[in-house]
Parts: C-alpha cells; structure tokens; sequence
C-alpha cells in the first residue's frame, strides 16, 4: 500500500509543481512587455537624433563645399547658413551680420516677410554701441540667449513684424576679435537646445573661415597684381635689354623673370591653400567635439608656420624684383663725362680688393696710359666688378687660389680693348653657349640667380656701344674680349 500511495502521489505532485510554474512563468509577461516598449523607444529616440545628426553633419560640410568651391564670394555661403541655420534650429528667422568696427550690417537673412525687410532696412545698419542684441553680441564679444525678449527687454522693430519670443546670438570671432554675428528667432519662448547653440558656433566658425579665406586670398591676389605690374615694367624695358645679337633671348628673358616671380607666389599659394585645407579640418574636430589639446596645438603650430612661410617667399620676391631691375642698365645710374680709363679701372680695382671675401684671389691690372673715354664710367665700373664676382665665385671654387688680369689697350683710334682672363676651371661648352642667357647659372643651390653675366653684355653692347665676346675650355681659364668704343655712340647717350 505504501508504494501504491508513494506511486500514485507521483503525478499529483508533478502536476502541482508544473502548475506552480505556469504561475511563476506567466508573471513577468507584463514587464517584458513594457521593457521591449522601453527599447523601441530608446533606438527610435536614438534613430532621430542619429538622423539629426546626419543633417547637422551634412548642412557643415555643404558649407564647407561651398567656401572651398568659391573662395572669393560670401555670398553663397552666407545664404546658405542662414538656410541651414533656420531648418535645423526650427526659427522663423535667421540672419548674418558684419561689422566694420562702428556699425553692424545685414548681410544675409531666410524666412524674412516682406514687413520684417522693410523693419530691418530701417535698423541696419546698426550702430555697434546700440542696445540692440546683435550689437551687444559682437561688442562684448559674448554669446547672447534670450528665451523671452518681452520679458528681457529685447523688444524691436523686426520683433513685432515677425512675432519671434526667443532669440540666440552667437558672435563671429577671429583672434579674438568680433567680425558679426548669427541669429536665429524663434515664436516659442523658451531657450534653444543645446545642440542647436553649438550647431550655430560651427555655422559662425565656417562664416569667419569664409571671410578669412576672402581676405587672405585677396591679398594674394593684389600682391600677385603688384608683382604682375612689377613683370609688367620689367617687360617694357626689354627693349633696352638686348638691342644687338642678344635678341633672341628676350624670351627666355620673359620666361625666366615669370619663372622666378611665380615659384615663390606659387609656394606662397601652396602653403595659404594647405593651411585653408588644415582649417576645414580642424573645424570638423571642432563641429564634431572631439577636439583634442593636442589638436589645437597642432593647430596653432601650423599656422605660425604657414603664416612665416607665407612672408619668406614674398620677401624673397621682393628682393628678385630689386635684382630684376638691375637688368635693365637704368640710365639715370651714372651720367656721361670723359674719364682715363686706366684710372677708372684702377679705381675699381682698388675697392674690389678690399671687399672680396677670398683672399686667395689676386688681380692684377695692367692699362696702357691716356686712354681718353667719353662714356659711362659707373656702368664700366659695375661691368668690372660682375666680372671679378664671377670668377671668384665660379672659377675659383672651394677657396682655391687663383689670379685675374685685366688688360686694356687703344684699338685703332675710336676704340678700346679690355681683356678680362682668369686661369681658373674654365667652362664646359655648354656653359659657355649660355653664359650671357639670363638667370642660367650653374650654382642656383648657392643663392646664385645668373643675371650676373647677363648684366655685363647688356651694358657693354647697349649702354657702352661695344661687344664683348667669351673664350674658354675646360681646365684652361677664362678670357672676357670687350671692345668699346671710346664715344659712347649718340643712341646710347641718357636722356
């Protein structure tokens, strides 16, 4: 009977524990309802502010596009912040001011009704000591946010056209320094988002990264006019250049000033143009908020940088511009009157001995007496001294010792002859074949821009009326012929 009772209590028991399970198993069903409502509203809520995101995303880098396809003009992207800024922040007014320093001005607005235009070009421009929001935003260079302007005091003209409660502000700086300012209006009085404040610093950073790229590039741009203006005279004295055999190198003249002028705009372009480039990134850090210090440092690094590299290269074409001028022989450098020429040479001499660096060059002079010359004794001078220069620098490398002699003599009864030679390394003959071709010169690494020789032909066969001719070899020194004649011939006299 025992086991018959403990066999038949068995199922019961079983069923009694099962039962108590369905019980246990069926009470949670409500909570895991509402849990899984609770997800779907979460990933939903996340999907909005995903897609939100998205769009705040994509009206910034449509700025950006905008700045970088058309550099020049603020219009486009002006207008297209103020879209942006009003569909994004939900306003029914956006608007972008400038200020000049004593006045704030409408430059851009979206959603304006006809009567807010009308209220608004009556307003502006506004003076920057006004009362009214947008000047006090950029004048104490602050963030202004007002959630109710009737009760702040905020009230104007373009208030009671339009009916807006609310307004946010967010001034334009550049080092520190307010340029204008964005605003959006909205009819609920309540405070902006937070999200929304941040999306209108980054649309305020992109407007004074456009209006830095406008400025910096129109300096560039006026720079590179002054130095086109510089090419421009450069070319109108070519014609006193070369007006005997050298006729032929007036373009690579040409070609050589433009090459020389546009290597240190274009590296200066290079580097505006990589530093724009390095902004728009930096923004994004900025837009996207995970800027790091280490970031700005970069940043701020980086610019220094460009900003010096920048004022080295137009420097540097400034001083090509100087030594451009030098080519054209100006007449007004030294007046005609006669002179020895011996003497003259002599002088010459004496100054260049004691200004040469090397003191392993030795030059000797040898002039036959009264050689009576009715010419230009400082363009003689200066053809003297280019010549010396160029064989302490090219003939005699490396410190190597070495000597010039300068020979002159009467050559009939009209001219003269003055022999240049020196016995240092000489020149291949294609050196020699461009000898005399503006900016060819075989050491450009050290600072050399090959106007020197240049220079000493077009004095000699413009300025003095005479020629001059080149021999040389390898290994076997080098001889200057020049032949002048000792009237500087009427075609040549200064005027």
């Amino acid at each position: 009977m025992k086991q018959r009772s403990r066999a038949g209590g068995g199922p019961t028991k079983s069923r009694s524990v099962a039962a108590k399970a369905r019980t246990r198993g069926s009470a949670p069903k409500p909570a895991r309802a509402s849990a899984s409502a609770g997800a779907k509203a979460k990933v939903a809520q996340l999907a909005l502010e995903l897609q939100e995101a998205r769009e705040r995303q994509a009206a910034t880098a449509e700025v950006l596009s905008l700045i970088s396809d058309a550099p020049t003009d603020l219009a486009p992207v002006f207008d297209r912040i103020v879209r942006n800024a009003a569909r994004l922040c939900q306003s029914v007014l956006s608007a972008v001011y400038r200020s000049d320093g004593e006045r704030v001005h409408l430059v851009a607005y979206d959603q304006f009704s006809p009567e807010s235009v009308a209220a608004v070009r009556k307003a502006y421009p506004a003076p920057l000591s006004s009362g009214n929001l947008i000047s006090v935003a950029v004048r104490e260079r602050r963030l202004v946010h007002e959630p109710d302007v009737l009760v702040s005091g905020g009230y104007s003209e373009l208030q009671r056209t339009s009916g807006y409660r609310s307004i946010l502000v967010v001034p334009m700086m550049r080092d520190e320094v307010a340029i204008g300012a964005i605003a959006v209006m909205r009819l609920e009085p309540q405070l902006f988002p937070k999200v929304q404040v941040e999306l209108l610093k980054t649309f305020a950073d992109q407007a004074v990264i456009a209006i830095e790229n406008t400025r910096l590039l129109t300096e560039v741009q006026e720079r590179t006019r002054q130095l086109s203006q510089s090419l421009e005279e450069l070319r109108a004295t070519q014609d006193g250049l070369l007006q005997t055999e050298k006729l032929a190198a007036l373009g690579r003249l040409v070609a050589g000033v433009a090459h020389e002028i546009n290597t240190p705009v274009g590296t200066s372009l290079t580097v505006a143009s990589a530093f724009v480039n390095k902004a728009n990134r930096f923004e994004v850090d900025v837009a996207s908020g995970g800027l790091r210090r280490s970031t700005l440092t970069e940043f701020i690094g980086a610019s220094r940088e460009a900003a010096s590299q920048i004022i080295i290269n137009l420097n540097h074409a400034v001083d090509l511009i100087q030594s451009f001028k030098q080519v054209a022989a100006d007449r007004n450098v030294s007046d005609r009157r006669r002179f020895d020429l011996g003497e003259v040479t002599e002088q010459v001499v004496k100054g260049l001995r004691s200004g040469l660096r090397s003191e392993n060059l030795l030059v000797r002079v040898e002039c036959e007496p009264n050689l009576a010359m009715n010419s230009y004794a400082g363009p003689y001078g200066q053809v003297l001294t280019n010549l010396v220069i160029n064989s302490a620098v090219h003939a005699f490398p490396d410190g190597v010792r070495g000597s010039v002699h300068i020979a002159a003599q009467a050559l009939g009864k009209d001219k003269v002859e003055v022999l240049f030679s020196d016995d240092g390394c000489g020149m291949t003959a294609d050196v020699r074949r461009q000898a005399f071709d503006p900016f060819f010169t075989t050491r450009r690494d050290q600072g050399s821009t090959g106007l020197g020789l240049h220079i000493v032909h077009n004095i000699v066969t413009s300025r003095l009326g005479g020629r001059i001719n080149l021999e040389t070899e390898p290994g076997g020194g080098t001889t200057f012929r020049i032949i002048v004649p000792r009237e500087a011939p009427p075609e040549f006299t200064a005027k």
